[in-house]
């Protein structure tokens, strides 16, 4: 058996356990199943995901970060265990400054924590980058059941379906949304939002994330779902645009260079936890 330390953290409910695997050594065939063990609710510690604090490959990054969904399946990037984790590399001294450069599937990414007197991080922005579009406002065939919608899809380094809706009333994010994630028109599966528009600069998000399923909120989700609308010329993009998602509000900003992603991020607790790995 061997004790593994870990930090229960979450952004807007979207949580997450970090573990820093320079000291823990996860070997790598291992860190699927882990996060399959450690996030079952109810079983074990329960989570949407797992964080692992990893050396960057190269000295051009401050730290790396790589992301296991639930299910397992490793994730290429989450805004929302983005913030989480910039807050615990800055809090534990790891990396002591203002703007991090993060290792991760989807490159480089740059989260800017603001600190209090104290040390604390109070807030945390991520450089969010441009978006790769596939489809833009298409009709797409789900299955028999659920017929035809229009739909977006693009990247930002971990692919999004957009899906506008006039109400969640009634809505069923958990049927439609995996049907979509496992579409053959994914591939590698993708995540889908589900969005409602209250002007030009307010919108509600509901995310069936890739693994995992519907969450409380979901960073790179958001910020996709307002990638979309400003395609399809629903929001202001000279303003920022606030995201309501069932964990709590995030703010995203589109500027010339790219996206920003503004939003909190809490630690819960910290633990350990005895396993055979």
């Amino acid at each position: 058996m061997k004790k593994l330390k870990f930090t229960m953290m979450h952004g807007c409910g979207n949580d997450f356990i970090l573990i820093d695997d320079r000291e823990a050594g996860i070997p790598e065939g291992k860190k699927g199943e882990l996060a399959r063990t450690l996030c079952r609710r109810k079983f074990s510690v329960g989570a949407d995901g797992v964080l692992f604090l990893c050396k960057p490959t190269t000295s051009s990054y401050d730290v790396g970060m790589r992301v296991f969904n639930a299910d397992g399946s490793e994730a290429e990037m989450c805004g929302n265990g983005m913030r989480c984790f910039a807050k615990y590399v800055y809090e534990k001294g790891i990396v002591r400054k203002q703007s991090i450069k993060v290792e991760t599937l989807a490159g480089l990414i740059v989260p800017e924590v603001t600190v209090d007197e104290n040390g604390v991080v109070t807030s945390i922005r991520v450089f969010m980058g441009q978006p790769e579009f596939d489809r833009i406002d298409e009709p797409f065939f789900v299955n028999e059941q659920i017929g035809e919608i229009k739909l977006t899809s693009l990247s930002l380094g971990n692919p999004h379906a957009v899906v506008i809706l006039d109400s969640f009333d009634g809505f069923d994010v958990d049927t439609v949304g995996k049907a979509i994630e496992s579409h053959a028109a994914f591939p590698n599966k993708t995540n889908v939002d589900f969005v409602l528009l209250h002007g030009d600069r307010e919108i509600s998000v509901r995310t069936y994330e890739r693994g995992v399923g519907e969450t409380l909120s979901c960073g790179t989700g958001s910020t996709a779902s307002v990638f979309a609308l400003n395609m399809l010329g629903y929001v202001n993009a000279s303003e920022p645009v606030t995201v309501h998602t069932a964990g709590g509000d995030l703010i995203v900003e589109l500027k010339e260079e790219g996206a920003y992603l503004m939003g909190p991020a809490e630690k819960v607790y910290e633990g350990v936890v005895e396993l055979n790995i």
